[in-house]
């Protein structure tokens, strides 16, 4: 952490900074990211099983007879 008056840096765990004897700043703590899921598989994986399907599907409606 650096300190906003001297600019010099600090241990993490410090709440004074060892130079000028000024307050430093809390540390923010970090949010962690969550993955967006639906029914417990990610959207990603939705998606790819979507086109899979629609592809499949379009894939049989336009199929045309062989050998006839």
């Amino acid at each position: 952490m650096t300190c906003t008056k001297c600019n010099t840096w600090n241990p993490d765990d410090k709440t004074y900074c060892w130079r000028c004897q000024a307050e430093l700043p809390k540390p923010q703590p970090k949010v962690e990211k969550k993955a967006r899921t639906f029914a417990g598989l990610p959207t990603w994986m939705w998606l790819a099983m979507a086109l899979i399907f629609i592809a499949s599907f379009f894939g049989q409606c336009f199929m045309l007879p062989v050998g006839q």
